[in-house]
């Protein structure tokens, strides 16, 4: 099983092919309502009917790691009897992480505050801003707290000006977004995206740090 995944924070562009067989049908479930009870999910539906779902606890089997691998044992041996194929799909590095990571495409466009469709394009090879790759990956990795920010233009240029020391074009650049739409948002007069004020708040919360110029 290749559980290879590229270095945090260091950005690969080419496009790979992976067996998904490693986390198909597995998903983290971390019950932040009782973190003991946190583990892996597996679940695996043949003709519409779920022939197995099942919860393997970290504390169970001694540790994250272990409870995974057992998850994975368990789903291979369902998914041989029910005679279950997996398949191989294209991703690029950002699938590597969030497969690893068992969470799903929903999961993380529910973090980012953006549509699982983009979550997918990104995945496929789409052009994705900086920022926005520093958010998918801190949000791989569980420094996102997943709240829906709400941020007002004084709260954009605060962060921009304050804690990054950055210029309206500079976090345009990081943005991937038109230096005039940064102005729009400071002076209130349009909407500011949900993930921007995703990514502003995980700056001035420490979670995500910015590009460097």
């Amino acid at each position: 099983m290749d559980t290879s995944t590229s270095a945090p924070g260091i950005e690969v562009s080419a496009v790979r092919r992976i067996a998904d067989s490693s986390m198909q049908g597995i998903t983290r479930d971390n019950r932040p309502s009782k973190p003991s009870d946190a583990g892996w999910r597996v679940r695996l539906m043949k003709d519409g009917k779920f022939v197995a779902d099942r919860h393997f606890r970290d504390l169970a089997y001694h540790g994250r790691s272990r409870a995974k691998r057992a998850a994975q044992c368990y789903r291979d041996d369902m998914a041989t009897e029910h005679q279950i194929q997996f398949t191989q799909t294209v991703h690029t590095d950002l699938a590597l992480q969030r497969h690893a990571a068992g969470l799903t495409q929903a999961a993380i466009a529910s973090m980012l505050s953006v549509s699982p469709g983009l979550v997918s394009k990104w995945e496929k090879g789409g052009h994705i801003p900086a920022a926005a790759r520093s958010l998918f990956q801190a949000a791989v990795q569980g420094e996102l707290v997943g709240d829906a920010p709400s941020l007002a233009g004084a709260d954009i240029r605060r962060i921009r000006a304050e804690v990054l020391g950055w210029t309206q074009t500079q976090l345009a650049d990081a943005l991937g977004w038109a230096y005039a739409a940064v102005g729009y948002w400071e002076r209130g007069q349009r909407r500011i995206p949900g993930w921007v004020q995703v990514y502003m708040q995980a700056i001035d919360e420490g979670r995500v740090s910015g590009k460097q110029y």
